[in-house]
């Protein structure tokens, strides 16, 4: 670590620290002279002092002989010295201060060019430094620049080829995506019919025997295909399709989907408790209400427990009518992660964790509230619907 005396140094001040050193020695060396004059001055005068054999008024006419001529010594080394003193600080400062200049000219060019090679990654120009080690610094500089160069030209390359890279799996990509949803489409559109005579049918043979246990079970999962069917279509067709609102009446909506679930409730041995007040209209989309419906009566039969009773509620409270679905259940560990797409708590229960997504965007472009409450083996979904008047319009 540098001491305090040598941080934040120029070229000038080196040069003036300097300077003020070699006065200081000079001015030390005349003061080492004068006293060592001085010094055989005095063993002079104690010489004569003691000199037995000269008389006092010669001893007093000598010492004041070497008195004037110690005088006029030390006053001829004065005047010497201090001249020679100026001569030199002038000459070292001229010196210094001139080799100062060419070094914090150098020094200037070159945090000038160093700038714009940092900048533009352009080579120093060596012609323009005169010190050896000025041009042994620039040569290292532009060994630098050269390597950084050469680094953005190999990123620069690299950079080219990943993009080239990433252009073809990305038409790859777009193909796979085009080719993945030509399929779903068409899958859809093949499952839609056979599914159709399927649940028709099954309709048209519970007429002839509506005690078969085993047509029942085959209308339960033929139902759970059908809503499965529903949210794929839904899916494949929500960005295509422009969905309409109209004026719906909830209850008798929410009742027709009641009824269609009913045998899929029975089927797992549950009881629906409903508490449905009447004429209740809302301004929705036919196919998003219904996907919004579906998805929480199909779930809340799949995860219920056995021979327990899920609870449907569907009350207005002013300008909000309150659909509610509840039951017992295990408990919902995180209840805003299970609206994400593709989440499952229950692996067990199959499925492919879509259904309450959907739910989630089409209330959250409709402006429906949606709470979940889940502890102690209790289950509650609530959905706050604005209910239509006489001004709503669609």
């Amino acid at each position: 670590m540098r001491p305090f005396f040598l941080r934040n140094l120029s070229i000038r001040r080196v040069g003036l620290l300097s300077v003020y050193l070699v006065s200081f020695l000079i001015l030390l060396f005349a003061l080492l002279i004068i006293d060592q004059e001085y010094s055989n001055y005095k063993k002079e005068v104690a010489k004569i002092q003691h000199d037995i054999d000269v008389s006092d008024e010669q001893k007093k006419r000598i010492l004041e002989q070497k008195k004037e001529e110690f005088k006029i010594k030390k006053m001829r080394y004065v005047i010497g010295i201090g001249g020679l003193t100026l001569f030199m600080f002038i000459t070292i400062y001229a010196i210094i201060r001139t080799i100062a200049y060419f070094l914090e000219h150098e020094f200037n060019i070159f945090i000038r060019q160093f700038g714009e090679a940092a900048k533009n990654h352009k080579h120093l120009d060596e012609s323009e430094f005169g010190f050896i080690e000025s041009k042994s610094v620039v040569k290292n500089a532009n060994a630098m620049v050269a390597e950084i160069q050469e680094r953005e030209l190999e990123l620069a390359e690299l950079n080219r080829d990943l993009e080239k890279r990433v252009l073809q799996k990305t038409k790859k990509l777009q193909h796979l995506v085009k080719a993945q949803d030509e399929f779903i489409k068409k899958s859809i559109h093949e499952i839609n019919t056979p599914l159709s005579i399927i649940l028709t049918n099954i309709d048209l043979l519970k007429m002839q025997d509506s005690a078969n246990q085993h047509l029942t079970n085959i209308e339960s999962a033929s139902k759970i295909i059908h809503n499965l069917f529903n949210d794929l279509s839904y899916l494949v067709k929500k960005d295509r399709v422009e969905y309409t609102k109209e004026r719906i009446n909830l209850s008798k909506f929410l009742r027709q989907r009641l009824e269609f679930f009913a045998e899929l409730a029975n089927v797992n041995a549950l009881h629906i408790v409903t508490n449905i007040e009447e004429n209740i209209e809302v301004v929705f989309n036919e196919t998003k209400l219904q996907r919004v419906i579906d998805n929480n009566l199909s779930n809340i039969i799949k995860y219920s427990y056995s021979h327990s009773g899920v609870f449907i509620s569907l009350n207005a409270e002013g300008e909000e009518a309150l659909l509610s679905f509840k039951n017992s259940s295990d408990t919902i560990e995180d209840c805003e992660e299970i609206f994400r797409e593709y989440y499952r708590e229950n692996d067990v229960k199959g499925g492919y964790g879509i259904g309450l997504s959907i739910v989630k965007e089409i209330c959250d472009e409709n402006g429906v509230a949606v709470t979940l409450d889940s502890k102690d083996n209790i289950t509650l979904f609530t959905y706050r619907f604005k209910v239509a008047n006489e001004d709503t319009t669609t």
